[in-house]
């Protein structure tokens, strides 16, 4: 080797390939919703209901309205459905492979342990404590009530991956009993929270929590990306402690997650108004909680019967849903923080009979916002700042 030709080669060892970037961690992993299988007809009423008593402890009045739900929940045994929907993905515990449901509304990590003999169990993956060299057992009873039933058992610790960024040390929860068999039909084996640890029924740092605090992660904040339906069904994108800029146009913009006595308890921001058609509903003081597990909005009666006002074609049936033109063409505009997104028009359709994709289904002044509105943007959950930020998506 002559002297030219040493000086070419230490050129691309020391400043070509030394300077090629490092391959960071996927800090990201694909999700697959859960969606009802039955008309929305026939399930229309259960998840009104159902989301009611999953958000119950921010209602102060109407108790007789909860117990009305409760109770209807309770007679809908003869309908088979999944009683808990939203988005799941794969996580890893203690090297045992997971389907895990991501819940903005919840902040316990829990799995079916080997000791749970029931067929809900048994039908789902259960953890084994041997196979895990990383697992200590705790051994702390919990119970957590969930609308499709309860689960309990005790918590132990292991490492969590969520792609490869890890949760060193996680407390979860080891399901030894399901109440009843609610849990059978769903798709996924346990239930990953993502909400603020306040909420926590298990007394423990959430595994997020856990990854900001342990500088997995570089930033507080995870993206969520929900795309509409395919041959596969509704997908999506679970981003942790990153933003994913190639989902997304323009800006993010921030608002400030509103709290409950004092804490922050669940993703909700002040909603300033909804403008269909140029025209503003001049809605005031209310709020909204935001969860990937509602297909729809809901809205109190009145609030419901504002926006059906200014859509072309409406109507409020007998059963007290609302149905729209199968092509409407109203322009749609939610606004929160000054800043409006546009709603997709077949967002605003549900299925062949062409419900509305807002309905009657909440009480006080708050809504529930799921994914006719988050699939129109990409959404940013910063556990830090305690703000959710959106931008429109890419088309």
């Amino acid at each position: 080797m002559n002297i030219y030709t040493l000086i070419i080669w230490l050129y691309f060892t020391i400043f070509i390939i030394d300077s090629a970037p490092i391959t960071s961690k996927s800090n990201s992993i694909s999700l697959k919703k859960i969606a009802p299988k039955h008309s929305f007809k026939e399930v229309h009423q259960f998840y009104k209901d159902y989301f009611m008593l999953k958000y119950q402890n921010i209602y102060v009045t109407d108790q007789d309205k909860l117990a009305s739900a409760e109770k209807r929940l309770s007679e809908s045994e003869n309908l088979t459905i999944s009683k808990i929907i939203g988005y799941y993905g794969e996580i890893t515990i203690g090297s045992q492979i997971f389907k895990t449901l991501f819940d903005l509304g919840s902040s316990d990590l829990w799995v079916p342990s080997q000791n749970c003999t029931q067929y809900s169990c048994s039908i789902h993956k259960r953890f084994n404590e041997s196979l895990s060299k990383t697992f200590n057992r705790i051994g702390t009873p919990f119970s957590l009530r969930y609308e499709a039933g309860t689960v309990s058992g005790i918590t132990g610790k292991d490492n969590v991956l969520v792609g490869e960024i890890e949760s060193e040390g996680q407390i979860f929860g080891l399901v030894q009993e399901e109440d009843g068999d609610e849990f059978e039909p769903v798709e996924f084996d346990g239930i990953f929270g993502m909400g603020f640890d306040d909420l926590s029924g298990i007394k423990t740092t959430t595994p997020f929590s856990n990854m900001v605090k342990q500088k997995a992660v570089a930033n507080p904040y995870f993206g969520i990306y929900l795309q509409r339906s395919n041959d596969t069904g509704h997908t999506g994108t679970l981003t942790l402690g990153d933003i994913d800029t190639t989902k997304f146009t323009g800006n993010l913009n921030y608002n400030n997650v509103s709290t409950i006595k004092g804490k922050n308890v669940y993703w909700i921001l002040d909603v300033d108004d909804i403008s269909i058609n140029g025209n503003k509903l001049k809605f005031k003081n209310r709020q909204a909680i935001f969860d990937t597990g509602s297909n729809i909005v809901y809205m109190p009666e009145e609030d419901a019967k504002t926006y059906h006002k200014f859509i072309n074609g409406s109507s409020l049936n007998n059963d007290r849903t609302y149905t729209v033109p199968c092509n409407a063409t109203d322009q749609v505009a939610y606004i929160f923080g000054d800043v409006s997104y546009n709603i997709d028009q077949s967002d605003l359709v549900m299925g062949s009979d062409c419900y509305s994709s807002v309905q009657i289904g909440s009480i006080d002044n708050m809504w529930l916002i799921g994914d006719s509105f988050l699939r129109n943007v990409y959404s940013v959950y910063n556990i830090k700042n305690f703000t959710i930020g959106f931008a429109p998506i890419s088309k």
